[in-house]
């Protein structure tokens, strides 16, 4: 019996704490890698994993009483812990800083820090922005996820020469249109609660049928050019980015689920960064 509550405590944990979101910045940044050919180190991940993770962990206890409208089941697990967030906040907040100094260099802590900052804004000013600005919120959490490209070239102190920035802005387009998505689709579940709070987002503004329709349109336009134009025609990148077009029928896939009422959907498509390097090494043995 014990086991089985420590079992379903850490699965929920993982869904509701914000685990697979973070381990989707860790994903980001190993595609990065990839394509930039930077060999990426555990403690470069460690560090992501836990800047994304304590962002997350900051909005949902600053709207734990907001949530609640839309997941209850998210707001059950985390009133377990709610008292203790404040404590884990200022220890994880202090090991991302202790990590930084120690594995890397001091413009990896500014921008880890300013990657924070970012996150944080999210939940102080950018949501409520959200009210006179549409779609906001989202522009700002994709601007966040599409920043951690340029985290391992800053981490490893590589040379920003024009080539390498030029590949990195076109891996930021990429991410930033994706992050975008997704973000969007997030919100489809969360409609009621954030028309209460006279939010813009897609969702309200079109309806739930009309956002993922267009979601479909955009998920197409976001992916396809990188690898196709950028490496077939180009040769910018490996010829194993082709991988990435199965991302459109994954993205279908969830869409249509939504669709059915389905909201294990919502936390499929969280996990879409994730597939992302492990496409990429796919394609590398099999194309």
């Amino acid at each position: 019996m014990a086991i089985e509550k420590i079992l379903k405590f850490t699965w929920n944990e993982f869904i509701y704490g914000g685990h697979l979101l973070s381990l989707g910045g860790v994903a980001i940044v190993l595609f990065s890698g990839i394509l930039l050919n930077i060999k990426i180190t555990w403690d470069c991940l460690f560090v992501v994993y836990l800047i994304i993770y304590i962002v997350y962990l900051y909005n949902r206890f600053k709207e734990v009483h907001i949530d609640y409208l839309t997941n209850p089941q998210r707001t059950k697990h985390l009133k377990i812990y709610f008292s203790k967030i404040p404590k884990i906040f200022y220890v994880i907040i202090f090991i991302i800083i202790g990590s930084l100094i120690y594995f890397s260099n001091v413009w990896a802590l500014i921008f880890g820090l300013s990657l924070l900052l970012l996150g944080w804004l999210y939940t102080i000013v950018f949501k409520k922005i959200t009210k006179k600005i549409i779609i906001f919120k989202n522009l700002s959490v994709s601007a966040t996820f599409s920043l951690l490209v340029f985290f391992p070239l800053i981490y490893y102190s590589c040379p920003l020469t024009i080539s390498i920035l030029s590949i990195a802005f076109l891996i930021v387009t990429f991410v930033y249109f994706k992050a975008f998505t997704m973000q969007v689709f997030l919100d489809v579940k969360d409609v009621e609660s954030d028309e209460k709070q006279g939010l813009l987002t897609f969702p309200v503004i079109f309806g739930k049928e009309k956002t993922l329709n267009i979601l479909g349109i955009i998920s197409l336009l976001s992916t396809a050019p990188i690898p196709i134009i950028f490496s077939l025609y180009f040769n910018i990148f490996p010829i194993s980015t082709l991988m990435l077009l199965l991302t459109i029928p994954f993205n279908f896939f969830c869409f249509s689920q939504a669709k059915n009422q389905n909201y294990h959907s919502y936390t499929l498509e969280s996990s879409e960064f994730i597939l992302w390097p492990i496409l990429i090494l796919i394609g590398e043995i099999i194309i």
